[in-house]
């Protein structure tokens, strides 16, 4: 059933998600990221800032796990994604709660972690508005350093977590990483086209091993079909 400021839309295999329409919507970055994942075996796995659930509904119909958790901070995304996990009955293979990561209790206990999270900080203005999308583009409630801190509390001995950010930021955020233990394994730099400079960036980084970094080749939007 949708309300008056929803609509659907169709994924692969005639998976559905409803979508707020005034609300912050899935884009093309959780679409690549789910490709993106690569995961060794299987195992359970965690997406932090789940939003609408498009996340995890992806990497389960790309046969990429059917033990995943939804996290996110906003009760209206949960209800939300809830909503969407019983529409494309996911109910046994997917799992959505409301919670503050920093605050999440269960520690050493998923293998992977992947996370399309806020791209943008805080900067010295005050911020007024706190609607969804708000929160879901600007760290106000969860900003780098805290959701890798997080990620690596959550993640058993030896596990991996896979982020997508933005490129200017990859210094920092491969910084942050290695302070915190990860070893970064694939990196793949992403261009709407050619004649621009890459915009996005794809991480995959574990936890308990060492990694030989690898650049993979660029993915450029406009040819690839996304």
């Amino acid at each position: 059933m949708l309300y008056k400021d929803e609509d659907m839309t169709l994924l692969r295999d005639n998976f559905k998600i409803i979508q707020k329409t005034n609300g912050f919507r899935f884009s093309v970055d959780a679409v690549i990221l789910a490709d993106f994942f690569n995961p060794q075996k299987n195992g359970k796995i965690l997406d932090i800032g789940t939003g609408n659930g498009i996340i995890p509904i992806l990497l389960y119909s790309k046969g990429k796990g059917n033990d995943i958790v939804g996290i996110d901070i906003q009760e209206e995304n949960t209800s939300l994604a809830k909503r969407n996990i019983e529409l494309n009955n996911l109910e046994n293979s997917i799992e959505i709660i409301n919670y503050d990561i920093k605050e999440y209790p269960n520690g050493n206990s998923f293998d992977y972690i992947v996370s399309n999270p806020p791209y943008m900080k805080v900067d010295g203005k005050k911020q007024n508005d706190l609607s969804s999308k708000a929160i879901a583009r600007h760290e106000i409630k969860l900003d780098l350093v805290d959701l890798v801190k997080s990620a690596k509390r959550i993640l058993k001995p030896i596990g991996s977590f896979t982020l997508i950010h933005r490129s200017y930021r990859f210094t920092e955020i491969s910084k942050v990483l290695e302070e915190n233990g990860f070893s970064l394994k694939r990196v793949k730099f992403v261009y709407f086209s050619k004649e621009k400079n890459s915009n996005l960036v794809l991480i995959e980084a574990w936890k308990g091993k060492k990694c030989q970094l690898e650049i993979e080749p660029p993915l450029f939007l406009e040819e690839s079909g996304y």
